[in-house]
């Protein structure tokens, strides 16, 4: 299997720590050693991304970095375990109990829970106030050791399973004018977050047009010349280069002039494209209603 690779522009993303201050900490505290590629680039393994989100963890709770630098590998990650069991939740036990299914992979009481929660709240509370807290204790399980990233995917197949099957049970909209294109670009495959607002469009009235995963920008051009949509919604999930988001920007901005653009992740330069007045970076389902 071929290593993993992970450029420091990386690491900035996923931890906020800006990679000045990364590279700071390389050289006074020796807390990274990357490696480098034939051609001489400097790279880092999932070991390393693993171990900054960790000592991020552990900053950002308080500890000095100098006494970070002082602990070893085994005793960063015991340190971080540590915040990781001490942190509570509202919904902990519902958190807790879900973890612990998708650590056995028990699918059927996965999808039991998710039924039985749908009876009490909407979709997007048991989103909002649940799923999202589930994934994050995931990513912090994996980034000290305790889960793999296959429980990660077993855990989002199943939710993303759910989804689909609510929106099934839709009405069909009756206001033909109501469009919406949907679709991830083509460094994108993260499904569940773009079928929960496949399912909040719907439910307010929007025919849906989900062109997929991975889908070239060029080609949703070609759908929104014939479809003519008033929403086009994707997401950035996936880290992706300032070259690969400039074009998916420059080119979404030129053919979507009669749409409203709705863009939700945590990419970086994504408030880019907040220069038109039609664009609205989606922080959160309300955020999302409120526009509807």
């Amino acid at each position: 299997m071929s290593e993993v690779r992970y450029s420091i522009k990386d690491l900035e993303n996923f931890t906020q720590i800006k990679a000045h201050t990364i590279r700071i900490w390389e050289q006074r505290y020796g807390l990274l050693t990357p490696k480098r590629t034939d051609t001489n680039i400097r790279y880092y393994s999932e070991n390393d991304l693993k171990k900054i989100l960790n000592i991020n963890l552990l900053y950002g709770s308080g500890s000095k970095i100098s006494k970070i630098a002082s602990l070893s590998e085994g005793e960063i990650i015991d340190a971080s375990k540590e915040l990781i069991r001490a942190k509570k939740s509202v919904n902990q036990s519902e958190i807790d109990n879900l973890t612990l299914w998708i650590l056995e992979f028990n699918g059927k009481k996965i999808n039991d829970y998710l039924n039985s929660a749908l009876r009490k709240m909407s979709i997007e509370d048991v989103y909002e106030r649940v799923i999202l807290a589930v994934f994050e204790k995931i990513g912090q399980l994996w980034q000290v050791n305790s889960i793999s990233i296959v429980h990660e995917h077993y855990f989002s197949n199943i939710f993303k399973e759910f989804l689909i099957e609510n929106i099934s049970t839709l009405d069909s909209p009756s206001d033909s004018s109501k469009k919406a294109i949907l679709f991830l670009h083509e460094h994108e495959e993260h499904e569940f977050g773009i079928l929960l607002y496949y399912y909040i469009l719907k439910s307010n009235g929007f025919t849906c047009h989900y062109l997929g995963q991975k889908i070239p920008i060029n080609e949703v051009e070609i759908a929104a010349s014939q479809i003519n949509p008033k929403l086009i919604v994707t997401t950035f999930t996936a880290k992706i280069s300032d070259k690969n988001f400039k074009k998916i920007e420059d080119e979404l901005v030129s053919f979507s002039k009669n749409a409203e653009i709705l863009v939700s992740g945590s990419q970086g330069n994504i408030d880019a494209l907040g220069k038109r007045k039609s664009f609205h970076h989606l922080t959160s389902i309300s955020q999302l209603k409120a526009i509807l």
